[in-house]
């Protein structure tokens, strides 16, 4: 019995590690020449966040998160919402000004706009999930920084582990950096599957992008029309 209960306060000291941060590190993190990329992540035999099993524990934990300094300045952890058991998942960089004052992902008129783009597509809201990379306002919305994603990003990595989706969107440069590659460009990687821990990736415009840019709606359609393909769903109709 007191092996047990000790192995128990372990755990519990490393998930509570994990949300309060360590602030040595944040501080050091800008002298690092070469940052861990997500790939790069401890095995999930030492995840903190292993033993969860359902989105609503792990968002009760992101929500007491200190990682980083982001939650500081944030008025919400927006954790992402939708189907938990969604085939299609669609993850974007970070909330913005509607979604850190409402407290839900893509809400503004990015969110509309994917709202349209999901309708188009035979689906609704409820039947996807959508989340972020960084789970709190970065402030001015301003992109996250590659520290920031990586002091997030297993949160995500926890939240596809209890989904288990079919399809990630990857939407813009900072997702898909996140997911995929750091280095990575949205330009030249949008429309080519990729693949993050077994599950296919489509990178593509983020929404915004189409709202600054409306030819870019072009090639964000035959991306979910290839992604409809994959899925065995109809093309949809094109959104306006």
């Amino acid at each position: 019995m007191t092996s047990s209960r000790n192995e128990g306060d372990l755990d519990q000291a490393s998930l509570d590690l994990f949300i309060a941060g360590d602030e040595s590190r944040s501080a050091s993190r800008t002298d690092e020449t070469e940052p861990r990329s997500p790939k790069e992540v401890a095995p999930d035999s030492s995840d903190p966040l292993r033993d969860i099993s359902r989105l609503e524990e792990l968002a009760a934990v992101a929500v007491e998160c200190r990682r980083c300094h982001l939650r500081e300045t944030c008025n919400a952890v927006v954790f992402g919402e939708g189907n938990p058991e969604a085939n299609l998942v669609f993850v974007g960089e970070a909330p913005g000004a509607d979604e850190d004052r409402l407290g839900r992902p893509f809400v503004g008129r990015a969110g509309k706009l994917l709202d349209k783009i999901i309708t188009a597509s035979g689906l609704a809201r409820q039947d996807v999930y959508i989340t972020n990379i960084v789970k709190c306002r970065p402030p001015g919305n301003r992109t996250p920084d590659e520290g920031e994603r990586n002091f997030c990003i297993p949160y995500l990595h926890a939240q596809m582990r209890i989904i288990q989706p079919e399809v990630i969107v990857s939407l813009g440069a900072a997702a898909t950096q996140g997911l995929i590659d750091p280095r990575a460009r949205i330009t030249r990687m949008r429309g080519t599957w990729q693949q993050w821990r077994g599950i296919d990736v489509m990178p593509t415009f983020h929404p915004a992008a189409l709202l600054r840019d409306p030819k870019k709606k072009i090639p964000v359609w035959e991306d979910m029309k290839t992604i409809l393909g994959h899925l065995g769903l109809s093309d949809g109709e094109e959104p306006g």
